[in-house]
């Protein structure tokens, strides 16, 4: 008999991720973007702050950069496209099959500090980097501090 190490955080973040795909399938308009249901999948992507600007990374590994469209709708990055499969499907010597094609939409808010017209993208190595510039007034300033 092995011993399994139990990890709870891992299974909390599961039945975390499987309530929200609950939500945003049952829901969609709640939470104000299109669900993976109704555009075949969700490419993963992380949202950072330096100090001159908002950073959105997305994973679209194995695409073309032809098949991606970046938006700027309002106050939000708007990430789209399709994967498509390079070979017909077919049941007759599949072995495994997890890779997942289709469309895709995410749609990131950015804070009323961004600078959604300076927007940029850069595709590279199967990451989309779109960098938002921070207005002026947003960036952190140091203050001197006068010594009495």
């Amino acid at each position: 008999m092995a011993l399994v190490k139990w990890t709870p955080g891992t299974e909390l973040d599961t039945l975390r991720h499987d309530m929200e795909r609950l939500f945003e399938r049952t829901f969609p308009k709640v939470f104000g973007y299109e669900t993976e249901a109704a555009h075949g999948w969700r490419p993963g992507l992380d949202v950072r702050e330096t100090e001159n600007a908002y950073v959105v990374e997305t994973d679209l590994p194995g695409m073309a950069a032809e098949a991606i469209t970046v938006e700027v709708e309002g106050p939000y990055v708007v990430v789209k496209g399709e994967r498509r499969a390079e070979h017909e499907a077919t049941e007759e010597g599949v072995k495994r099959a997890e890779r997942t094609f289709g469309k895709f939409y995410r749609r990131v808010a950015l804070p009323e500090a961004a600078k959604a017209e300076e927007a940029e993208a850069r595709y590279a190595n199967g990451v989309l980097t779109v960098t938002v510039p921070k207005a002026e007034e947003a960036k952190a300033k140091a203050i001197t501090i006068e010594a009495a």
